[in-house]
């Protein structure tokens, strides 16, 4: 298992990204209810987008400073090393395209995540999403990728049972 350091991580080579990132942040009731309900190690799903960012499903999907995650999250880095520079280019248009849509078009599914606690998946506003919601990137470049309304720990592991996905690398702060 490689540990990564928070040097490794804000300073990777762009090469390597996109690269999906799930995360578990040990201060937050929400993280922790999750953890209980799904029995899971990671509650948050997002995308290492460029060196220092990563794409993330807050209040709504925006740009976040990568450093906000090193302070009290443990972190699993995702990603596929077969990917070709297309692959690449179509999640990071993806990405940005969802990006650059207005705040009120990428609010967070409130909805998604009673529906998720109390193991209906499927109850979800049609209109918004929840972070795993954007694992259904993978879907533009890998017709495998088979998840409707996943928990963050559904995709998880879905990568582990792809053996074309690889852990980069994991983040856990001393």
């Amino acid at each position: 298992m490689r540990i990564l350091t928070k040097d490794e991580i804000l300073n990777v080579d762009t090469n390597q990204l996109p690269m999906l990132v799930l995360s578990y942040n040990y201060r937050n009731v929400v993280s922790s209810l999750i953890n209980i309900r799904k029995k899971s190690h990671y509650q948050h799903l997002l995308w290492y987008y460029k060196p220092g960012w990563f794409a993330s499903q807050g209040m709504c999907f925006k740009l976040e400073k990568a450093e906000k995650y090193l302070d009290h999250h443990r972190l699993k880095f995702w990603h596929n090393p077969d990917w070709t520079g297309l692959d690449k280019a179509i999640l990071l248009t993806n990405i940005a395209a969802d990006l650059g849509k207005p705040k009120f078009k990428t609010r967070y599914d409130w909805l998604a995540i009673i529906g998720q606690l109390v193991g209906i998946t499927g109850l979800q506003n049609p209109m918004t999403k929840i972070c795993s919601d954007y694992g259904g990137y993978l879907r533009k470049i890998d017709p495998a990728y088979n998840l409707k309304h996943p928990a963050p720990s559904d995709v998880n592991e879905w990568l582990k049972g792809n053996s074309r996905y690889k852990v980069w690398g994991r983040y856990l702060r001393d």
